[in-house]
């Protein structure tokens, strides 16, 4: 019998609370990378071409996670026109992980920008359950399933099961980037690599796991993810060889520029 995605979903356990790990965070580091996006398949005849560049961002605030994402794509479309899209993707995320605060927001050819979402969301309860609060695209209230990880401990997650020797894990993930609250996600564990020498200095002592992402609407029975990407993640949460699928096309994302400054935070205190 063929199981499906969802099938997998539903059959595996739920990851067990990070407020019982309060260490787990203490790999990642901030960092400084771009990369450079070029069209690796193309699924549809009415694009000819797409280019761009993504650049990432992550300051240690020592109480929690500044992260900036800017990323441009120019699609070139049958008829020779170009379709320019910018995206800048803003958050904070406490580390003791109870809050996040997000934007994002688009720009179009003509400059003209939108708030795709805005707000905050915070775990009010032990199981990781809690509540959002959206300011934009309207205000509203929307509730966080437990269960449900922020995008450091996403990263966290599937760090663990990489070292763990897990294939699979399913973790609930609520990142800002949509207006209808949690997604669901699964993550594929495709190997886990100890620490070795990397292209990057920066890199040459973490360890790292390679995985793929598929990303689903909780309201909608579909087994095609709404987006999925792969990398191979280390664990200072930097991430190579990306890539992006968004279903008409597929991008893939090399590392150009990658800086890790040291810590200006005190160092965690013990339990």
């Amino acid at each position: 019998m063929k199981l499906s995605a969802l099938a997998l979903l539903a059959a595996l356990a739920p990851l067990p609370s990070l407020a019982a790990a309060p260490d787990l965070a203490s790999q990642l580091t901030g960092q400084h990378a771009v990369y450079k996006l070029t069209l690796s398949k193309l699924r549809t005849h009415d694009i000819t071409g797409a280019t761009g560049q993504m650049n990432f961002n992550v300051v240690d605030g020592c109480t929690g996670w500044a992260t900036t994402q800017h990323m441009t794509l120019i699609i070139r479309n049958v008829d020779g026109s170009l379709t320019k899209s910018v995206s800048d993707y803003i958050t904070w995320e406490s580390k003791d992980g109870k809050t996040l605060s997000f934007t994002l927001r688009e720009s179009d050819n003509d400059g003209k920008e939108k708030i795709d979402s805005a707000g905050t969301a915070t775990h009010t309860g032990p199981d990781d359950s809690g509540v959002i609060d959206y300011t934009a695209p309207t205000k509203k209230e929307v509730k966080l399933p437990p269960g449900t990880l922020f995008p450091m401990q996403h990263t966290e997650a599937l760090l663990a099961a990489g070292r763990a020797g897990k294939q699979f894990i399913s973790p609930l993930l609520f990142d800002g980037t949509s207006p209808d609250g949690a997604q669901a996600t699964f993550i594929t564990v495709l190997g886990h690599h100890g620490a070795e020498k990397a292209p990057w200095p920066d890199l040459d002592k973490f360890a790292s796991t390679d995985v793929d992402i598929g990303f689903f609407e909780r309201k909608n029975q579909d087994e095609t993810p709404d987006f999925r990407t792969s990398m191979r993640y280390y664990e200072n949460g930097v991430a190579t060889g990306l890539v992006l699928d968004f279903g008409d096309f597929v991008m893939s994302g090399k590392l150009t520029s990658l800086s890790v400054p040291p810590s200006a935070c005190p160092p965690a205190k013990s339990p």
